[in-house]
């Protein structure tokens, strides 16, 4: 072998060398961020941790934002053994900008969640007037907000009013009513033919007032003040205890809904997907459910289930969907089961449709989809299913879902 050989060699094996050992911190780092994220993070839809590392003359910068202070903390932990030195640059929110306003409360009827802070983003979800939030940060006139059931995404700053913990904590405490009207108003004077305020749906929130003949005077979050028929409201204490998530209540509310028009993202009486509709038939008898058909399909009793639905009752949670190349299943809509082979579901609108072949309204697609049951009456306060009255957004007492 001649010398230019021999020196070619020896210069790859140092750049490889050197290469190897300049990867190597960064590399080692990239792992333990992944071990945190799949830590913290279950799913992007509910949590947040994106943080990467970057290379830079000073050393290994670790740069993004996370709504886990903690797993700051453990992130730094696993990398305390390294000689490299790491600079962060990750942001704990909420942010220092929020001056302490870090929490929300909706205050419109139903208020529009996207996936980006722009009115052109998709629709993630929706939020009923007087639902609290907990708010991260801002970009432009859109906020970055989780609701109760821990989805995130970007909220105008006319669709919620902004609280410090104070401010937040007196709201909680106060005296509260709920509409159990379908659909009204809130009317500037003590009589139907007055001008409007807002219009209301059920399962809103609103602060109740002094009382003037069949009029209740309320409040809205963001302080705006109004009257409504006192026969469409329920004091909020007499409403939690009265919630009862029986099959006959949970079908009752969802016939209900018969006919409202499909609405991805929607989860209210105005509009609403397949999951936003189980979500909100049980939410108005007291279960707070995750907010997406393949989140929701993780909760609840697992029901065994075959094309003969022997094992079903009504008020069971149908999933449906199929599988990808890998294997894995993927979940891609849920119905209420009614009994006798009938489902009511938001498909286009909300109907129902029979999984038993012969009937006139049998959806074959639907059948030959079924992935699995789960029951979710008599889950409560087990298998993922949370009462209201046990939730630190909704409980009667004051608790803040941030400290």
């Amino acid at each position: 072998m001649n010398l230019k050989i021999l020196q070619f060699l020896a210069v790859f094996v140092l750049v490889a060398s050197c290469g190897k050992t300049s990867n190597e911190p960064i590399q080692t780092c990239e792992r333990q961020i992944e071990i945190v994220r799949s830590q913290f993070v279950q799913d992007k839809r509910t949590a947040l941790f994106d943080v990467k590392a970057y290379e830079s003359g000073a050393g290994i910068v670790l740069k993004g934002e996370t709504i886990f202070p903690e797993a700051k903390t453990v992130l730094f932990e696993k990398l305390g053994n390294s000689s490299a030195n790491f600079i962060d640059s990750i942001i704990a929110l909420p942010t220092d900008e929020l001056a302490g306003q870090h929490f929300g409360i909706v205050g419109i009827s139903v208020c529009n969640i996207r996936s980006s802070p722009k009115h052109s983003a998709e629709l993630a979800t929706q939020a009923l007037l007087g639902t609290p939030l907990r708010v991260y940060k801002k970009q432009g006139d859109f906020y970055f907000v989780q609701t109760p059931d821990n989805y995130l995404g970007w909220l105008d700053d006319g669709g919620f009013a902004l609280f410090d913990k104070k401010g937040y904590d007196e709201w909680m405490d106060s005296n509260r009513a709920v509409c159990i009207a379908d659909y009204t108003y809130a009317f500037q004077f003590p009589d139907e033919t007055a001008g409007k305020v807002t219009d209301l749906i059920a399962g809103n929130v609103v602060k109740s007032m002094e009382q003037q003949a069949s009029f209740m005077k309320i409040q809205l979050p963001d302080g705006r003040t109004g009257f409504v028929k006192t026969e469409q409201f329920l004091p909020y204490s007499d409403w939690i205890a009265s919630r009862q998530a029986t099959a006959l209540n949970i079908i009752h509310t969802a016939q209900e809904f018969m006919g409202r028009p499909y609405l991805w993202g929607g989860t209210s009486g105005k509009g609403m997907d397949c999951s936003g509709f189980t979500k909100t038939v049980f939410y108005l008898n007291g279960i707070q459910l995750e907010r997406d058909a393949s989140l929701q399909v993780h909760t609840g009793q697992a029901i065994e289930t075959d094309t003969t639905l022997k094992n079903l009752i009504p008020g069971d949670l149908l999933f449906f969907g199929n599988l990808r190349e890998d294997g894995s299943e993927r979940i891609t809509h849920v119905a209420i089961y009614m009994g006798d082979g009938k489902i009511i579901h938001a498909s286009d609108r909300v109907k129902i449709e029979s999984l038993i072949r012969g009937e006139a309204n049998f959806a074959e697609q639907r059948l030959q989809t079924l992935r699995r049951a789960k029951r979710i009456i008599g889950s409560e306060g087990k298998n993922g299913i949370i009462e209201l009255k046990d939730s630190p957004f909704y409980a009667i007492q004051k608790l803040s879902p941030i400290h």
